[in-house]
Parts: structure tokens; C-alpha cells; sequence
């Protein structure tokens, strides 16, 4: 029992200790290291280059192929210049287990204690560096674990039955590349298995075939794993998911040949190349490890255009990500202050032409309120993007009416964002209230006539007023006409007395109206006034001259 429970000790530091090292590594990435990414992502050899740092910092491939897709997603690279990015960033990831094979124990006891000291004097607590001390720390726990786990199981290798399960198993070459695989899907990390099986080929537990096959295993099984998260993205997000995936597949097949030829052939490759560069086993391992994660990013390098077009057939751009894209802005604009400023205004009204055919009006069929949250949550992007695009602007030190221009279109952003919000809770409260068939869907309109008559009633007057007001907005932008401002004047006026009665109304028909349904109804003339509110602001920022002006 005490053998099991200090291995089991040491197993659980490890996952702490890496647990430390990704988390507080990550986060000394911020803003200035994404910006430094997206400049380098201009040339494959830096992309590769600052994939194998970003690898290395954050200790998961996985990590950096999220960081990678979000920073597609918000358009500061593309699927070409992040690949090399992605294929390096497994390099990266061999530095721990190469560490691993180190024997760093009396290191690893000195920094304990040094990070011990640094908690005592609060130096953990500082903005600077506190997660440079929990980075320290998480090492220093990985380090011990894995110390604790050669220790709990150095008495295995003189247990005779584990020595005949090694036996039998390292007959069958399959069952330990599965099981490297395995453990590689539970664990999300091939390094981890690495490091695990580092420390058991080490003690003698496993021979060194048997520790490759596990390797290989793990490699395909991380590959797996990413692969598995990429069935819930599509576009370009899930393009460069399974880029990864063929990074991590090409590798392994790549090692795997190697292994095998060298054992039917005797001809000195795999085994012997580790053994002329290093002596002991553990190291062996790890640099087998190292060579699978370059062969990944070298053979992805090399056919990396046709591995593009294969992923881009998989995964064609979306619909949503298409409308997450700005139409009309762009970087170079930014060096004519007065034509980017024309091109920010055709941005917003683009994104502002988009929301009246999200609500589900009597005799419409309108997207389902899914497809309805994804198209919002594209605009907030493209919103998004506006915003960064007007920042940029702003930092140009322009003046005059450029300066007074582009502070109006940011207040309008603003509003924008807002609505996308509001037009999200509006629509979840209504979701439940209109009839299926507006939203394309099967089903009954209502279970009873009394239930049809309360569906066609308030929140159909509160949808058809909010549909008029948004294309009533969308029309002033466009043109500027006078009688769409007294319209929009008089829809938008102050109506909360109006609202108020209207909330009244419902409390008096508690016995009549389910209490889920009075609550459905009283959220949705919530998000309705601030709706009004929103495109009031909005509205009263537009001037006649300024809109007829860029028409």
C-alpha cells in the first residue's frame, strides 16, 4: 500500500506542478507578446520560431492552437501564416520532457525552497511577479513528483508478476501503442505520458521498446484529442484544429517507420541515432520524443499547401465567420484618416442592416433563435474589430473634424455592441412565445386557442414595433430623410408609463397566465425599453448633412 500511495503521491504533484507551469506561464503572455505573435506570423521561419517559444511557455500544443484560432478569428492572421505557429509549438512542448530526463534533485530542492521563501515574503502577491513565482513553483512540484514516483515504484521491477506482465505484454507491439494513446486522450498531453514513461524506462520497469511504442501512442492520441475537439468548430477555426492533427499524425507515422525498419532491417537509425548521442536511457526517450515533434513540423512545412487546401475542403469558411469579417475596413485605410472614417460608417450601417431580420415577425420566417445568437455573436466580432480599427485611428494624433468624426463613430460602436446584447435577451425571452413556424421549425403554434391569443398578443406588438424602429434606423443611415427622424422621434420617445401599465395588465392576470410565462413576458418588455433606449442614443448621433454625405 505504501508503494502504491507514494507513487500516487508523486503522480498527483506532477499534474499539480504542470497544472502551475501552463496556467501562470500563459498569463505572462498578455497583449504585447499576441501583438509580437501576429507580426511574426508575416514569415514562416519566425512563425516557427515563436511557435516553439509559445510551446515552450505554455507547455500544451493544445493551448496554442486555441490562442492561434482566436487570433483568426479576430482577423489578425490567417490560416497559412498561423500553420507553422502550431506545427513548432509541439516542438516547444519537448524542453519539459527533455528536462525530465535530467536528474535535477538537488536543483529542484533548492528552487522548493527558494519559491518557499519568495510566498513568505509575499513576493507572489506582486503584479510583476507572481506568476513567475507560481511558474517556479509549478516546476518545482513536477520535478518532486516525478521524484516521489521513482521512488514508490523502484520496487516494482523485483515483483515477479509485474516482471511477467511486462513479459507478455512487449509481445504484443499494438496493445502498448494503444496504450500510450489511451492514456494520452485521458491525460489531454503527450508530454505528460512522456514524462511518465521517462521516469518507468529509468527504473528498469520498461524496456525501451516498449517506452517508444507508449511515445508513439501518446503522439497519436494528442493528435486524436485535438481532433476530437475540433468537431465542435467549423471555418477556419476547425482548418487549423485538423492541421494539427495531420502535424501530430505525420510525426508518429513518420518515428513509427523508423522504429520498424531499423528492427527488421538492422539498419542503424532510430535506436541507434538516441544511443551515439546519449548514454542514458531516460534521455534516449526524450529525445525520441523531440524527434517525433520535429518530424511533425518539418513533413507539415514541407506539404503544407496541399495539407491547406485538404483542411480548407474538410472545413470551408462558414456563414457566421463570413459575417465576423469586416466588409469594407482595412489596415492600409488607416493612412487616409478622412476615407477611413467613410469606410467605418459603411461598416456599421452594414452590421446595423443586419438586425431586423433576426426578429420574428407575423409573417416572416426569421433564423432559428440558435442561428439568430450565432449571427449576434459575429456582430459583436465585427464590432469588435470596428472598435480596434477606430483605436488605431485615434492613436494618429488627427485633429479637427477627423477627431470629432471618429469619436461619434466609437459612441456608435458602443450602441452597437449594446444592441447586440439587448437583440440577445430580447430574443431568448420571446423564443418560447411566438409560434414554431416563424422560426422555420415543426411543431404546434399553441397546445390552446387562450395560449395562441397570448402569443399573438403583447409580444407580437412588442416585435413588430422593435422591427420597425431597427429598419427605421438602418433607413435614416442610408439617407438622411427627415420624416425617418420624427419616426424614429416619436417611436423612441419616453414610453415607460406606457410599459408600466402594460406590466400591470399582466399582474392582474395571474390566475389566467403561468407564473414561467409572466416572467418570460415581463424580461421581454424589460429588454424592449432598453432596445428603444439603445436606438434613440443612436438615432439622435446621426446628422442629415453627415449621412446624405456619404451615401
Amino acid at each position: 500500500m505504501e508503494l502504491f500511495s507514494t507513487f500516487f503521491a508523486g503522480l498527483g504533484l506532477l499534474f499539480i506542478g504542470i497544472h502551475f507551469i501552463a496556467d501562470n506561464l500563459k498569463r505572462l503572455t498578455g497583449r504585447n507578446f499576441r501583438r509580437r505573435v501576429t507580426a511574426a506570423t508575416r514569415s514562416h521561419a519566425s512563425a516557427a520560431a515563436v511557435g516553439v517559444l509559445a510551446g515552450g511557455l505554455t507547455q500544451s500544443s493544445n493551448a496554442v492552437t486555441l490562442i492561434a484560432i482566436s487570433m483568426i478569428q479576430a482577423g489578425l492572421t490567417g490560416v497559412s501564416a498561423a500553420m507553422p505557429l502550431v506545427a513548432w509549438s509541439n516542438v516547444g512542448t519537448a524542453g519539459l520532457v527533455l528536462l525530465s530526463a535530467v536528474d535535477l534533485r538537488v536543483m529542484v530542492l533548492f528552487l522548493l525552497g527558494l519559491v518557499g521563501m519568495a510566498y513568505y515574503f509575499n513576493i507572489d502577491r506582486s503584479q510583476k511577479y507572481r506568476h513567475v513565482a507560481g511558474a517556479l513553483l509549478g516546476i518545482g512540484l513536477l520535478f518532486f513528483g516525478l521524484q516521489l514516483m521513482k521512488e514508490g515504484a523502484a520496487p516494482l521491477r523485483d515483483m515477479e508478476w509485474v516482471v511477467h506482465l511486462l513479459q507478455v505484454t512487449a509481445r504484443f507491439d499494438l496493445l502498448e501503442f494503444i496504450t500510450g494513446l489511451l492514456f494520452a486522450l485521458l491525460l489531454q498531453s503527450s508530454a505528460t505520458v512522456t514524462i511518465i514513461a521517462v521516469s518507468m524506462v529509468s527504473l528498469g520497469i520498461l524496456t525501451f521498446d516498449q517506452t517508444i511504442l507508449l511515445v508513439l501512442g501518446a503522439g497519436l492520441g494528442s493528435g486524436i484529442g485535438v481532433g476530437l475537439t475540433a468537431y465542435g468548430m467549423e471555418g477556419t477555426a476547425r482548418q487549423l484544429a485538423l492541421s494539427q492533427v495531420f502535424f501530430k499524425l505525420l510525426g508518429t507515422l513518420f518515428i513509427l517507420a523508423l522504429f520498424y525498419l531499423e528492427m527488421y532491417t538492422e539498419l542503424p537509425l532510430l535506436r541507434a541515432g538516441v544511443g551515439e548521442l546519449v548514454p542514458e536511457i531516460g534521455m534516449q526517450v526524450a529525445l525520441v520524443f523531440l524527434a517525433v515533434q520535429v518530424s511533425g513540423a518539418l513533413l507539415g512545412s514541407l506539404f503544407q499547401t496541399p495539407l491547406e487546401r485538404f483542411c480548407a475542403r474538410l472545413s470551408p469558411v462558414s456563414l457566421h465567420e463570413e459575417l465576423a469579417r469586416p466588409r469594407f475596413i482595412y489596415e492600409q485605410a488607416l493612412e487616409d484618416p478622412e476615407s477611413a472614417l467613410v469606410l467605418v460608417e459603411r461598416e456599421q450601417r452594414a452590421l446595423l442592416g443586419r438586425f431586423p431580420a433576426l426578429l420574428p415577425v407575423e409573417g416572416g420566417q426569421a433564423p432559428s433563435p440558435a442561428e439568430a445568437k450565432r449571427t449576434l455573436e459575429a456582430s459583436r466580432s465585427l464590432s469588435g474589430e470596428i472598435d480596434h480599427f477606430l483605436t488605431d485611428l485615434l492613436e494618429r494624433n488627427i485633429g479637427g473634424q477627423a477627431l470629432e468624426s471618429a469619436m461619434t463613430l466609437q459612441n456608435r460602436n458602443m450602441l452597437l455592441s449594446g444592441l447586440c446584447d439587448t437583440l440577445e435577451t430580447f430574443l431568448t425571452a420571446l423564443e418560447t412565445l411566438v409560434a414554431p413556424e416563424r422560426y422555420g421549425l415543426s411543431g404546434p403554434a399553441a397546445t390552446s386557442p387562450d395560449e395562441e391569443a397570448k402569443r399573438a398578443g403583447l409580444a407580437d406588438t412588442l416585435i413588430e414595433v422593435a422591427h420597425l424602429m431597427l429598419v427605421t434606423v438602418h433607413d435614416l443611415m442610408a439617407d438622411g430623410d427627415p420624416m425617418d427622424r420624427s419616426l424614429l422621434h416619436s417611436m423612441t420617445s419616453d414610453h415607460s408609463e406606457t410599459m408600466e401599465g402594460i406590466r400591470r395588465t399582466l399582474l392582474r392576470q395571474e390566475e389566467a397566465m403561468e407564473q414561467s410565462e409572466r416572467e418570460t413576458l415581463f424580461e421581454a418588455t424589460r429588454t424592449f425599453e432598453q432596445l428603444v433606449w439603445l436606438i434613440r442614443r443612436y438615432s439622435a448621433s446621426v446628422s442629415p448633412e453627415e449621412v446624405s454625405a456619404h451615401a
